[in-house]
C-alpha cells in the first residue's frame, strides 16, 4: 500500500517513528503490534476514498461481495502491522515469540531439511511478512531472505528519509542475512547448499522496483506478472520449494508452546514441497513453476483477502498487466 509524499505524512512520520516509537519500545510484548495496527484501523477511517478504491480493485478478483469495504478496512490495519514490524524485531524473543506467532505445518519443513538439505520458502506479502522469518531465526535456523532492497518509487522528504533509515536501523534486528535481490545471487545459492533456508516473495516488492523476470499468469482470473526468482533458486540449488503465508489467527486459544495460555497473534502457514518440472531443463522448470505460483497465489488472496498488501494495486497498469 502506497500513500503519497505530504506535509502531513511528515507530520505523521515524525510522531510514529519518534514517540510513538519510544513508547512501543518500551511496552511489554504485543503492545507495538496493537499500536501499529489500531494506526491503521483509524487511517481508514481518515480514508474513506482509499477504502472504497481498494474495495472496487478486490472486486476485480473476488466478485461483488458484501463484505468487501470491511475487508478493504481491514487492509489498512494489516499495512501498517507490517510497515512497522521493526518495533517488534528487538521483543520477540526465544521465550516470547509464541505470542507472536503459531507455526502451522512446520513438519513440512522439518522434513525438508532433515534430507540434509536446503530449503527454498515463497510467500505473498500477507500479516507481518516477515514475522515467520524472524522466529524461524530465533528457533536457531540459518534463515535468508531475497527482497528489492530499500529502494522506493517515491522521491522522500528530508523526514521521510529520517523515517526511512530508522526503520531500516530496527529492521536490521531481524534474526535472519538479507539479501538484495537486484545484486549477484551467488550467496543465495550457496546458501541453499549450505542448508540454509531461504524466503523469497511470489507476488510483488511493495514499493521498490519490480526485480527480475516476471511470468504472465491468472491470479484471481487477472493477469498478473508473478516472479519467478523462487522457481530459479529452487531449481538450480536442487532444493525443495515450500511455502508459507502469514494471517491474523482467528482460531481457539490453546495452550502455547511457552506455557501461557491463549492464541499467537499471528499464524504462519507452512505448506509441502511444491511439484513443478525439473528434470526438462530451465523453462519448463519456470514454466511449470510459474503455474504453481498462480495456484497458490489465488488460494491465498481468496481464502484471505484482508491480510494481503497490495489491493490497492491490483489493477491494470500496476501490478496487473493490461489488456490489449
Amino acid at each position: 500500500m502506497i500513500f503519497g509524499e505530504s506535509g502531513l505524512k511528515d507530520a505523521y512520520r515524525k510522531l510514529m517513528w519518534g514517540p510513538l516509537r519510544q513508547v512501543a519500545q518500551a511496552a511489554p510484548p504485543l503492545f507495538e503490534v496493537a499500536l501499529a495496527r489500531g494506526m491503521g484501523r483509524a487511517v481508514a477511517r481518515a480514508m474513506p476514498a482509499k477504502v472504497r478504491h481498494i474495495a472496487r480493485n478486490m472486486r476485480r478478483g473476488l466478485g461483488d461481495r458484501d463484505d468487501l469495504l470491511v475487508l478493504a478496512r481491514q487492509t489498512f490495519a494489516t499495512h501498517f502491522g507490517n510497515q512497522y514490524i521493526g518495533f517488534l524485531f528487538g521483543k520477540c524473543d526465544a521465550k516470547t515469540w509464541p505470542r507472536y506467532l503459531e507455526l502451522r505445518g512446520l513438519e513440512h519443513l522439518e522434513a525438508a531439511r532433515a534430507r540434509g538439505q536446503g530449503v527454498m520458502l515463497m510467500h505473498p506479502h500477507m500479516g507481518p511478512a516477515q514475522l515467520p522469518l524472524h522466529v524461524l531465526g530465533v528457533r536457531g535456523l540459518p534463515m535468508h531472505q531475497v527482497g528489492g532492497g530499500r529502494v522506493t518509487l517515491v522521491d522522500l522528504s528530508e523526514t521521510g528519509r529520517w523515517a526511512a533509515q530508522t526503520r531500516a536501523d530496527l529492521e536490521d534486528r531481524i534474526q535472519a542475512t538479507l539479501h538484495d535481490g537486484g545484486k549477484f545471487l551467488r550467496p543465495v545459492l550457496r546458501a541453499l547448499q549450505d542448508g540454509g533456508v531461504v524466503m523469497s516473495a511470489c507476488d510483488g516488492t511493495g514499493g521498490g522496483d519490480e526485480l527480475g523476470r516476471r511470468s504472465p499468469r491468472l491470479v484471481l482470473g487477472q493477469r498478473m506478472g508473478l516472479p519467478i526468482g523462487p522457481i530459479w533458486l529452487a531449481w538450480k540449488a536442487q532444493v525443495p520449494l515450500l511455502t508459507v503465508r502469514t494471517v491474523r489467527n482467528r482460531g481457539p486459544e490453546l495452550p502455547r508452546r511457552d506455557g501461557g495460555h491463549g492464541r499467537a497473534l499471528f499464524v504462519a502457514e507452512l505448506g509441502p514441497p511444491i511439484d513443478f518440472t525439473r528434470d526438462q531443463g530451465k523453462a519448463a522448470a519456470l514454466d511449470s513453476g510459474a503455474d504453481a505460483i498462480a495456484r497458490y497465489l489465488s488460494d491465498s488472496l481468496a481464502a484471505h483477502p484482508g491480510d494481503w498488501h497490495f489491493w490497492d494495486a491490483f489493477e491494470p497498469g500496476r501490478l496487473l498487466l493490461e489488456t490489449a
